[in-house]
């Protein structure tokens, strides 16, 4: 299966083209799988009372090892990546209020590093209030948190430089506006005044402009549109697709460079717990980096549906 990403950027223009994602599985070795069933550990669901609880938790392990190999490489890698997806929603009436928690966290280490490196980190969590107006479209307000947990660094030949850090970036939106849903599949809510707060409370970079926020300043607070999507398919009993994206457009400051985060998940079941997935995420910032940000996770691992 292929990948394949087109994004194009104009000064009054976005378009995005085409996502599709291919995953190749690999074998694990026997001491690999053995860790992997001593770690699990399932988490249980409830669903009473107008409260639903769904989602997934997934842990990827690999490990290789290399000796007097003539083709050379690594002598010893070994990676773990976790990503943990749930949703806590509540329907009562004419009124909803769903939850939707995203987190992942991985590391891998390798010979040449001398210690473990972050390959993936990322804290998400939105709140969503809603009251219906029709049969799919309510009137509501959002907010969302979005940060990382660790420290990020960038590797080059001078060593490790610090470029992120816990809410360094860290974004909160908060967001009044128009929800259409779909029972269990797609939702599609917009905003044309909504609030972001961007922080920068790492003390590294007190004295730096970045992420959007000026030199000796924590914060700064933007007012644009915003407009979220999210989509679920289950395309058969073992294969699902989950897709989030995010615009978010400045209207104080370069409205025309629109601000995009797009993640995407498929997960393809080998048996009950054992599976493939493919991550791939797509951030835009203007502010931060004036380039496409792209990062793509392929493991085979534990997988426990909540």
């Amino acid at each position: 299966m292929l990948a394949f990403i087109c994004v194009e950027m104009k000064s009054t223009t976005f378009f995005i083209l085409c996502i599709t994602a291919v995953s190749v599985a690999y074998t694990q070795d026997r001491t690999v799988r053995e860790l992997q069933v001593a770690g699990t550990r399932p988490i249980r669901s409830l669903d009473s009372n107008g409260w639903q609880l769904t989602g997934t938790f997934l842990i990827n392990l690999n490990q290789g090892a290399l000796s007097n190999w003539v083709s050379g490489g690594e002598e010893r890698v070994l990676g773990i990546n976790a990503l943990f997806n749930y949703a806590i929603n509540f329907r009562h009436g004419k009124n909803t209020w769903d939850n939707y928690f995203d987190l992942a966290l991985g590391f891998q280490n390798a010979t040449s590093y001398g210690s473990f490196r972050k390959i993936d980190d990322r804290m998400d969590v939105t709140s969503k209030y809603g009251h219906s107006i029709n049969h799919h479209w309510y009137l509501g307000v959002l907010t969302n948190f979005n940060s990382q947990s660790l420290a990020g660094y960038e590797y080059g030949p001078k060593g490790a430089e610090k470029i992120s850090g816990f809410l360094t970036p860290g974004k909160i939106i908060l967001s009044p506006g128009m929800d259409y849903k779909t029972t269990n599949r797609f939702s599609l809510f917009t905003s044309p005044v909504t609030v972001r707060w961007v922080l920068k409370k790492d003390e590294h970079f007190f004295f730096v402009s970045k992420f959007g926020v000026d030199s000796a300043r924590r914060s700064n607070t933007e007012l644009g549109a915003f407009v979220t999507a999210k989509y679920r398919a289950a395309f058969t009993k073992w294969a699902t697709y989950t897709g989030r994206v995010d615009l978010f457009s400045n209207y104080k400051r370069e409205p025309q460079n629109v601000d995009v985060l797009m993640n995407n998940l498929v997960t393809m079941k080998f048996t009950r717990v054992f599976a493939t997935s493919l991550s791939l995420d797509l951030v835009y910032d203007h502010d931060v980096k004036k380039r496409l940000q792209i990062k793509e996770i392929l493991g085979i691992g534990l997988t426990v549906k909540l």
